[in-house]
């Protein structure tokens, strides 16, 4: 009885893993030019990665966020995130780092005529945001979503990639609580909802839970999905993106865990500037809707990437 148990939670992991990866490729279409990367491209020698703080004073005769000094400067600075534990957005390969926000970065480099410089300096998408509104690049390129507090600091570009709200279910809980529904999951006192410290997600948690509570968490990994699997949470939030990664790598966390995409809930992730670089935020603009990047399925950027997806 066990084993058919556990034969047809594998089956039903199946089936949901396959709806997001058919939903994705259902949003966009289909991709020219995405089977394979050239790490070349995006090693050492074609772009300056900076893992230091420059010394005080050497940035004062640099207007960051204006296009036009951009071009005169010869360089553009995007600013990121300091590891590389963000899947298909930067990942460590021989030599450099590719993904998305890499890929996005060196385009508009090229596309500008100048030399990329990535200051890999920040811990989060917050501290990416600040670093922006202090002027000290010209542009952050990360997994930046939107929530209130960071739009009041900067100006957001057009999404460049999109991706579907995901909740991430303890299917012990969804017993233990006797629920049935998402509505009930946030609305039952006891509900523990973990939300991602310092990211978009743990807003998305507390704008949800009506009477859940709600606790932030900074590891995604050994604080929140093991807690997870552990049954110390109820259920989590994050992009079909990560979910889709986490339950290819860890098929037999489909047998406790039960994802649950929210079609009508959309993720984007877009570029961010100074609120003083209206110009520059015209331009990504204007090169994103040429570039088409936005259409991409996950599927397409899974096996874009597929090579170097840990």
């Amino acid at each position: 009885m066990r084993i058919l148990l556990a034969l047809l939670s594998l089956v039903s992991c199946g089936i949901i893993v396959f709806t997001l990866e058919f939903s994705s490729r259902q949003s966009g279409d289909v991709d020219i030019g995405v089977d394979s990367v050239d790490p070349e491209k995006f090693s050492y020698k074609h772009i300056n990665y900076q893992f230091k703080r420059s010394p005080p004073g050497s940035d004062k005769d640099k207007h960051f966020g204006d296009i036009d000094d951009i071009v005169k400067r010869g360089e553009l600075v995007v600013l990121s995130r300091s590891d590389d534990y963000i899947p298909l957005f930067q990942m460590k390969a021989k030599n450099g780092y590719v993904g998305e926000a890499m890929d996005f970065a060196k385009s508009m480099a090229d596309a500008l005529g100048v030399k990329l410089t990535i200051r890999m300096l920040y811990d989060s998408c917050n501290d990416i945001v600040a670093a922006i509104a202090k002027n000290e690049g010209d542009i952050g390129i990360s997994e930046i979503s939107y929530t209130d507090e960071r739009s009041a600091k900067v100006l957001y570009t057009n999404p460049h990639i999109t991706a579907n709200l995901c909740i991430l279910v303890n299917r012990m809980a969804l017993k233990q609580l006797n629920i049935c529904t998402i509505h009930e999951l946030f609305a039952n006192e006891g509900s523990i909802i973990a939300g991602h410290k310092n990211t978009s997600y743990d807003y998305y948690a507390r704008q949800f839970a009506t009477r859940a509570k709600v606790v932030s968490e900074e590891d995604w990994d050994n604080a929140i999905v093991k807690n997870l699997m552990n049954n110390k949470f109820s259920a989590t939030i994050k992009d079909s993106i990560v979910v889709n990664l986490l339950l290819r790598k860890y098929p037999r966390y489909c047998l406790r865990l039960l994802p649950i995409m929210l079609k009508d809930n959309v993720d984007s992730y877009a570029a961010v500037v100074n609120k003083k670089s209206v110009a520059l935020c015209v331009w990504v603009n204007k090169f994103l809707a040429i570039r088409g990047s936005n259409n991409r399925s996950i599927e397409s950027l899974i096996h874009k990437y597929r090579e170097f997806i840990k």
